[in-house]
């Protein structure tokens, strides 16, 4: 009796192991919105995102951006993937949500208040809410502060300085 429930409870995990991989949904594209807030990101400091995997697996790279281009104080931005040359390097599903990171990295001294947001799948999927408000820019200490505002996303990790990371935080989608 025991080797029959031990067997059909292996049987059971199996089941539900295939049955939970074949719900989850595979990436196909990404946006990442830039939301700038009191102050421009100046020209000629560009900016790289990267979408990790497990810290490590670079999923997704920018390149370095909108270097040549100021972006305007509460103005909205945007970069696609697959886009102009920039594709998802490494195939990601929904299942892999709780192991994604953003890494966004800004070049130049000068500071930039901004908050980013992650979206795919044409923009039905928010895989990294709104952040709260992070700055950019050696001018000022780098110290472990806690970020501005009420972005509902967790910063996972924020130096004060020009590189940030966020924990992705996967909103479900809404029943319709």
């Amino acid at each position: 009796m025991l080797k029959y429930l031990t067997a059909g409870a292996v049987v059971g995990v199996l089941l539900l192991g295939s049955f939970q991989a074949a719900l989850a949904t595979n990436i196909v594209d990404l946006l990442i919105e830039i939301n700038t807030k009191d102050d421009d990101k100046d020209k000629g400091e560009p900016i790289n995102f990267q979408i990790l995997k497990d810290d490590k697996i670079v999923v997704y790279d920018s390149g370095w951006i909108f270097g040549n281009w100021t972006l305007k104080q509460n103005s909205y931005n945007y970069k696609r993937a697959p886009w102009g040359g920039a594709k998802i390097i490494v195939p990601i599903t929904t299942d892999d949500c709780s192991k994604l990171k953003l890494r966004v990295e800004k070049m130049g001294d000068n500071s930039w208040k901004v908050t980013f947001q992650v979206r795919a799948n044409e923009r039905q999927l928010t895989l990294l809410s709104e952040t709260p408000t992070v700055l950019f820019g050696k001018g000022h200490p780098i110290l472990p502060e806690k970020p501005e505002g009420t972005g509902g996303a967790k910063v996972t990790q924020w130096n004060g300085g020009n590189v940030h990371i966020f924990s992705f935080n996967c909103v479900p989608e809404e029943k319709k």
